[in-house]
């Protein structure tokens, strides 16, 4: 199975995914899919992608509910929910923690940790994708400082998550771990490439490809 991700679309389409759809098994979009529902025609281009593969997507909080509303219309949310594919678990935990700028999918740490935690229950071979990057990494970092949610931290640690497809920190591209969950941010600028069965990932840039 591959699993490709992407993030921080902001209501644009990238056309290196549509022209890759036959390689693709999932993929997972990490939020702020529109840019505060501006760009709203991304969501039907990405349920075009569904005759080709799994699509599972978590609103940012750069999106809103109406955005959340089309992405359960078109069947591509995955945010509260959890999807078994080959033996993998795939939760969604949208939104993020709160930022200085009041954007209109905001929640507590407590309110994150406890989704997170209630869809986590029992499971094994956890797949989470995530808006928020988790807590402490090199995936969450403005101005020198961790900005992250310690709630998706506090999960990754205490449950069988095996891979975090996160986003949100635009300057932060790259690839970090906690413990053995391997977390990626491809940012706005590329998209990941997972083999569960390898436990390998690579960051492709849109550019030039």
């Amino acid at each position: 199975m591959k699993i490709y991700g992407i993030t921080d679309l902001h209501g644009r389409f990238p056309s290196r995914i549509r022209e890759l759809r036959d390689d693709i098994d999932v993929l997972l979009v990490s939020g702020d899919i529109t840019h505060f529902g501006r760009g709203m025609e991304v969501i039907e281009k990405l349920a075009e992608l569904k005759d080709y593969m799994e699509v599972l997507c978590v609103p940012g909080n750069c999106d809103t509910e109406e955005v959340i509303d089309i992405l359960e219309e078109y069947k591509l949310n995955i945010d509260n929910k959890v999807k078994k594919i080959e033996g993998f678990n795939f939760i969604g935990v949208g939104g993020s923690n709160y930022t200085p700028f009041n954007t209109p999918l905001e929640f507590s740490e407590d309110y994150l940790y406890k989704k997170a935690k209630n869809l986590c229950k029992g499971l094994k071979n956890i797949i989470l994708v995530s808006h928020a990057p988790p807590y402490g990494t090199m995936l969450d970092i403005v101005n020198d400082e961790h900005v992250g949610s310690k709630a998706i931290r506090k999960v990754i640690e205490e449950e069988n998550v095996i891979f975090n497809a996160c986003g949100h920190i635009h300057e932060c591209r790259g690839i970090d771990k906690i413990n053995k969950t391997i977390i990626v941010n491809p940012s706005p600028k590329s998209f990941f490439v997972y083999s569960p069965s390898k436990k390998t990932v690579i960051l492709e840039d849109y550019i030039g490809l």
